[in-house]
């Protein structure tokens, strides 16, 4: 409700006592005065003191009715204003509207942007969705190449410890041959068999390495199967006595992947101990605790210092590099005249972890 009108009607009305109020109070007063006003004097010719007339209402009535055309004017214009407010009511209205319009022009500003806000912000996923797939197809060639080099360095290692070992071996057992072909032919028989048996192992080993059949070999045959397998393949004809104790249960605890190089860590340690060494005696043993796996080479050959070592094949280097991969600790020792002890130690996965 508009409070204007009543306001108006309040001023109007205390506007028009008061008028009253000064119209009132100058005829009182002159009725006052007349009434109190002293008798004329004596016909008789009395002397009388004549006394002052009294004060005329001419200027006081002035000044009260130009007041009073003042506050007649004054109310005049409370009560055209008080009639003409309601008509000003419209215009409220009308500036209702115009404030209305404005609103809505203003939320169309900010509806308008929004949309653009959320086209850009699209826009922005979209250029993220892009950025992050061509991030992820650059991750993923290099994963490929290094996975590649991986393989490469992989597949040099495994040529090195096991078709180089096997050929190695197999030229030694011709080697042999030669001085048995005439004191003992049925021995030299023999060897060239066994070297017959070894190349086609090799053979066979190339096949596997072609086709990526190594670790599922080795899991079809067993970890002690394939580690006698090995040990046997690279004696050779000589004459080392070969202690080899294989915890089972150890063996099933190692993955595939790790039952590979854990295989091919003890083919480089039982080939430098043959090669290097020319032991007599090599102890092996497969045993485990809590959380790791260990497997232990050790013989009685020559020896050597290990800091001084120059390994032309890259036998240690290649030994290193399967722990390496294998998150595992190699710990070798050497003296020279005492033999050579290797130890990797692999830490056993949880099921499911890669």
């Amino acid at each position: 409700m508009n409070p204007l009108p009543r306001f108006v009607a309040t001023a109007l009305f205390l506007v028009l006592a008061a008028l009253v109020a000064l119209l009132a109070v100058p005829l009182w007063q002159g009725s006052r005065a007349a009434a109190t006003a002293p008798p004329a004097a004596n016909a008789a010719g009395t002397d009388a003191t004549p006394k002052a007339a009294p004060p005329g209402p001419t200027g006081a009535m002035r000044a009260s009715q130009r007041v009073a055309l003042f506050l007649a004017v004054l109310g005049a214009a409370l009560a055209l204003t008080l009639i003409v407010s309601p008509s000003l009511r419209p215009s409220r209205v009308g500036d209702g509207a115009a404030l209305s319009g404005h609103t809505r022009a203003e939320v169309g500003t900010l509806a308008r942007l929004a949309e653009s806000s959320v086209a850009q912000g699209e826009e922005l996923s979209r250029e993220r969705d892009v950025r992050r797939r061509a991030e992820e197809d650059a991750r993923l060639k290099q994963q490929l190449l290094t996975r590649s080099l991986d393989e490469k360095i992989r597949l040099g290692h495994d040529l090195h410890d096991g078709i180089i070992q096997s050929l190695y071996a197999a030229g030694l057992m011709l080697e042999s041959v030669r001085t048995l072909v005439k004191a003992n032919p049925a021995e030299a028989e023999r060897r060239l068999e066994e070297t017959r048996a070894s190349l086609n192992g090799a053979i066979r080993d190339v096949r596997a390495y072609i086709v990526g059949l190594a670790p599922e070999n080795l899991r079809r045959a067993g970890f002690a199967h394939g580690l006698s397998a090995l040990v046997a393949d690279l004696r050779a004809g000589r004459e080392v006595r070969l202690d080899i104790q294989i915890d089972d249960e150890a063996a099933g605890l190692l993955t595939p992947e790790q039952s590979l190089e854990v295989l091919q860590i003890a083919r480089e340690a039982v080939s430098n101990a043959l090669r290097h060494g020319a032991a007599t005696l090599i102890v092996l043993r497969l045993q485990h605790s809590d959380r790791e796996v260990g497997l232990s080479v050790q013989d009685n050959g020559k020896g050597f210092i290990p800091a001084a070592a120059r390994d032309g094949g890259h036998g240690l280097g290649n030994m290193q590099a399967r722990a390496d991969r294998l998150g595992a600790s190699l710990r070798l020792t050497s003296t020279p005249g005492e033999g050579t002890r290797v130890v990797a130690t692999v830490p056993i996965r949880a099921t499911g972890q890669t």
